[in-house]
């Protein structure tokens, strides 16, 4: 297979219809990451200086709460199969990740949390993209039946 026949398939694999459980990974990964946020236990923006660029634009309790927003959209979109709340969750997390990439990578060059918070963008913006493309006609993610 050459380089240009893997990329033609990886490129119609992508768009096939996303599996429910993959979005529903997204919700609760954004979901948990608000929560560790604005738990009462820790300050985290003034521990390490990756959170500085952060803690410059808004408080943590912000950075948190919105990121509880999203990650619950996403997971209420993915579990009632609805259009509207998966790709408006999908954009607003793939914005909150990719400014959270972009903060860290200016608080931080050296650390890896630029390049988790790039990928999970990276991945909300390829479900936004695989629900505009595979539902935007019956507004309502197909059922699958069990194997």
């Amino acid at each position: 297979m050459t380089i240009q026949e893997g990329s033609e398939r990886l490129a119609k694999a992508l768009l096939l219809p996303i599996n429910p459980a993959l979005i529903i990974v997204l919700g609760i990964y954004t979901t948990v990451w608000g929560a560790w946020v604005l738990n009462p236990w820790s300050d985290l923006f003034s521990r390490a200086e990756l959170y500085s660029v952060m803690a410059h634009m808004a408080p943590e309790w912000a950075w948190g709460a919105f990121a509880i927003f999203c990650g619950s959209l996403i997971i209420y979109g993915a579990v009632k199969r609805s259009y509207g709340p998966l790709v408006r969750g999908a954009i607003a997390g793939g914005g909150h990740w990719f400014l959270i990439a972009l903060c860290y990578f200016l608080g931080d060059i050296g650390s890896t949390g630029g390049i988790t918070s790039l990928t999970f963008a990276i991945y909300a913006a390829l479900v936004g993209l695989n629900i505009k493309i595979n539902f935007k006609d019956n507004k309502k993610m197909p059922r699958r039946e069990p194997l």
